[in-house]
């Protein structure tokens, strides 16, 4: 009897070993793709974040997209549309700083070439992109993204989060020390699982003369 208990309890164990080993190498879900509307006071707004992994390269490569783009209300003032696109591949350096090549599509800029750094850190309650680069064209731009996000549960089961975010971009013209474009976003709502609601605001200033554009109203976001 005792060594049939015994041998019981080897098939058992062996089960559970392969079950765990194969639980532990399954790969971690990839991130959600946020995307965003804020039908706003001047005009309608739409965001979109891609970030994903290349699998061929070992994961040491990164593709990241984000998307802005917002258009006016009336067809009349179609070419006051805007729309920014930066997309990077990202080198993995270490587990939160890669490096590598970018290009943006800025509206009244045109298309910008760039190389610099890609800072990420994200953590239960909140989050932190930070990507500084330089053009490599002969207008020689710095172009700055910054997105921090605090999103702490507000409830036992964590389905309910409050979320904020700050989000900027910053665009100057070395060569001439020179504003060129920028914009900075604030949103403060509640999560309900993949879907947060709340109020937001954004604020762009355009050219040397740093005209300005506000927008703000409600917002959704939901996470893909």
């Amino acid at each position: 009897m005792k060594k049939i208990l015994l041998f019981i309890w080897m098939i058992l164990g062996g089960i559970i070993s392969i079950y765990a080993q194969e639980k532990k190498e399954q790969p971690a879900p990839p991130p959600a793709i946020p995307i965003e509307f804020l039908p706003g006071s001047d005009r309608f707004y739409f965001q979109s974040i891609l970030s994903r992994d290349i699998p061929l390269t070992n994961n040491k490569l990164r593709f990241i997209s984000v998307i802005n783009y917002a258009t006016e209300y009336h067809n009349e003032n179609a070419f006051k549309n805007d729309f920014v696109s930066v997309n990077t591949i990202s080198y993995k350096i270490t587990k939160h700083i890669g490096v590598g090549p970018s290009a943006a599509n800025v509206a009244g800029l045109g298309w910008i070439p760039s190389v610099g750094f890609q800072f990420g850190w994200r953590k239960p309650s909140w989050a932190l992109t930070f990507n500084p680069a330089i053009s490599i064209n002969k207008h020689t731009n710095t172009n700055n993204v910054l997105i921090l996000e605090y999103f702490p549960t507000i409830s036992k089961n964590n389905s309910w989060r409050l979320y904020s975010r700050f989000q900027a971009l910053y665009i100057h013209q070395l060569v001439n020390d020179t504003h060129m474009r920028s914009s900075y976003f604030g949103r403060l709502g509640v999560s309900y699982k993949q879907f947060t609601i709340g109020a937001g605001v954004n604020v762009d200033y355009y050219t040397a003369s740093k005209k300005q554009k506000q927008n703000y109203g409600p917002f959704l976001r939901i996470l893909l």
